[in-house]
């Protein structure tokens, strides 16, 4: 009785499949659900409408198509192609895949058999039906990323966030820094980063005190040029009650972070005032409040940082020589960026994942293209001017892109390889025997050359270009015995 409903079942679904009996325009109208139907062969019989939707096609551009020739899949193989090979339905079961439109679609989805009418083994089709779960995914990947905000914010009570795990790079330099830094925190000595900025001199800090005896005491960080002057003393000492207008009594960042560790971040910005009392703390460990006459004793780790050569900070009078010999007892030279490029490739998928997860992106893979754009730039704002190029690109694309391509990355780093590319052309060119004048007319000539041929040949477009006369354009076409279409409607 059972068998017979099957194959009851089956007949049905059979003649359905008849070309004037199917009832496509039915299915087409239900645009949340999608239906999808190969034939033995792998060839697609039936698209709905939501199949439309999820993958950006027409009915008609996939109609009688063979499904391995269009369809493209990055995780799971084909649920239809695997039905049809072993005859068994499957349930559930999560698909990507690239559709010829180029739309990456997240679907989940339940495949099953049509069995013969005649041969009860034979399966004759496979009918899909699937569903669209790339903005469940999207919320998925934003509450993950919440998540690990949250837990990374609960992680540290001392007021940092970064350990020595946090900093990316394989470079030889690189790895040379944190050497030293692993070394220096296990001691109570001053240090010193230099770096220029956006090479992550705070992260250094912050990674430092994680891994000294004083990892469970306060981490305090002072910007000292973003404080003004006549307030940046009161914020490290503290005030006594009535020691100007309008004072109060108040607790500095010394005695805040007692027992822990301070980071004074740009100290060239401080005076050289202020640079001799912070002097006399390092070496008797005691300081007075602003306005007040007892000595407190201080017992603190002193780390500091500024974004230029110390030396040349000393001989420009911006950094004390005697405070220098006692903040560097330590010193760490951060290199920039430029100076280790091969980091580049690691810092920018790891941007890629913390970034892109919190927007629901995926970009999980950069382009050829990409990789010779990122390593060719010279980032002045090292670190911090990457994770913006890289940002960017996130903003920009798709929720379906995996890819980072060139257009997605800011405009300037696109248009300096494209410079860079011209500019070493150029310079590629032979130089005839010393000769100059023989020399330059080759350069011009060439230059000439290409921006005829990305102008196609108007003269009047590319003159424009090259900044002269259309006449004295014509005047080194001739001369340079260039070879230009002759086409009136061009020239």
């Amino acid at each position: 009785m059972e068998n017979q409903k099957v194959k009851d079942n089956n007949e049905s679904i059979l003649e359905a499949f008849d070309a004037n009996s199917f009832p496509i325009q039915d299915v087409e109208r239900i645009e949340d659900v999608c239906i999808h139907v190969v034939d033995s062969s792998g060839k697609i019989v039936c698209y709905s409408k939501g199949c439309e939707i999820i993958e950006n096609m027409k009915h008609e551009d996939v109609i009688g198509k063979n499904m391995s020739d269009i369809y493209d899949y990055l995780e799971n193989e084909s649920m239809e192609s695997l039905v049809l090979k072993t005859g068994k339905k499957v349930q559930d079961v999560h698909v990507k895949y690239t559709s010829p439109s180029g739309k990456v679609a997240d679907v989940i989805s339940s495949t099953y058999p049509v069995f013969s009418r005649t041969k009860p083994n034979r399966v004759e089709a496979a009918i899909c039906i699937y569903r669209d779960i790339s903005d469940y995914i999207h919320m998925a990947s934003t509450i993950k990323k919440l998540q690990n905000d949250l837990k990374s914010q609960q992680l540290k009570n001392n007021g940092t966030q970064f350990t020595f795990k946090d900093i990316i790079g394989t470079s030889a330099n690189m790895t040379e820094c944190i050497r030293h830094a692993e070394i220096a925190a296990q001691t109570t000595a001053p240090i010193l980063i230099a770096g220029p900025t956006g090479t992550g001199k705070e992260v250094f800090a912050q990674s430092i005190h994680n891994a000294s005896p004083q990892a469970n005491k306060p981490f305090i960080a002072i910007n000292c040029s973003a404080i003004p002057e006549n307030l940046l003393e009161s914020t490290l000492f503290g005030t006594v009650k009535g020691s100007f207008t309008g004072a109060v009594d108040s607790v500095g960042l010394l005695e805040t972070a007692e027992g822990g560790t301070i980071f004074l971040d740009e100290i060239n910005s401080m005076n050289l005032g202020l640079q001799s009392k912070l002097l006399r703390v390092l070496e008797t460990g005691k300081y007075r409040k602003v306005g007040g006459n007892k000595e407190i004793t201080s017992n603190i780790r002193l780390l500091s940082a500024l974004n230029q050569d110390p030396l040349k900070a000393i001989e420009e009078k911006r950094l004390r020589s005697d405070l220098y010999y006692r903040l560097a007892v330590f010193s760490i030279n951060l290199p920039p960026l430029k100076d280790r490029r091969q980091d580049i490739l690691d810092l920018v998928p790891f941007f890629l994942s913390t970034e892109g997860t919190a927007m629901g992106k995926q970009l999980f893979e950069v382009s050829k293209e990409s990789q010779e754009v990122l390593l060719s730039h010279d980032w002045p704002g090292n670190i911090r001017e990457l994770k913006h190029a890289v940002t960017h690109a996130i903003y920009l694309a798709q929720y379906q892109d995996t890819i980072l391509t060139p257009d997605l990355l800011p405009a300037y780093l696109r248009k300096n390889i494209s410079d860079k590319k011209i500019y070493e052309k150029y310079l590629s060119v032979s130089i005839d025997d010393k000769n100059l004048k023989a020399t330059l007319n080759k350069i011009e000539k060439q230059m000439i050359m290409d921006v005829l041929e990305t102008n196609k040949y108007n003269i009047s477009k590319s003159s424009r270009d090259l900044g002269i006369s259309r006449q004295n354009l014509q005047y080194k076409i001739h001369l340079h015995q260039i070879n230009v279409i002759e086409d009136n409607s061009i020239i």
